[in-house]
């Protein structure tokens, strides 16, 4: 409960922190419909509601993690470590393929079958961002950056 507790008010500051880096972004032109504010803002909004919940009312649970769960978690910070640097040179469709089947195998699935999900759902996910959302995707230097 008090892991929970301290947990809870580290993240509030966290999500503080984030709604006021937000709330100062201004960049000189609109390229989405809500502009580079709304997410992160909403989000903090979001994560701080919950930091709220936590430390009002923890969690009962005693579960802690194991050596291999550690292993798992920082393995996976890795990889989002990973997948920032290639995202912007290698572009979504690469950088994500290769980051979806690192992830699907870490967590169990076998290789051939999470390249092969992550070679599938990469495509249709840019396509849903770039095209149906209008976002900025990289498209990397594979198809012409």
């Amino acid at each position: 409960m008090l892991y929970d507790r301290i947990f809870a008010g580290a993240f509030l500051v966290l999500s503080g922190l984030i709604a006021w880096t937000a709330y100062h972004f201004n960049v000189p032109f609109q390229y989405e419909p809500l502009g580079p504010k709304a997410f992160p803002l909403i989000l903090s909004g979001i994560a701080a509601l919950c930091c709220v919940w936590l430390f009002i009312k923890p969690s009962q649970n005693t579960w802690h993690p194991t050596k291999e769960v550690w292993v798992k978690i920082l393995s996976g910070l890795g990889i989002m470590v990973l997948y920032a640097a290639l995202f912007e040179k290698a572009g979504f469709i690469i950088s994500t393929t290769l980051v979806g089947t690192i992830f699907s195998w870490l967590f169990g699935e076998k290789l051939l079958k999470a390249f092969l999900y992550a070679l599938v759902l990469s495509p249709i996910s840019y396509f849903l961002l770039a095209d149906l959302m209008q976002l900025n995707v990289p498209v990397g230097i594979l198809f012409g950056e």
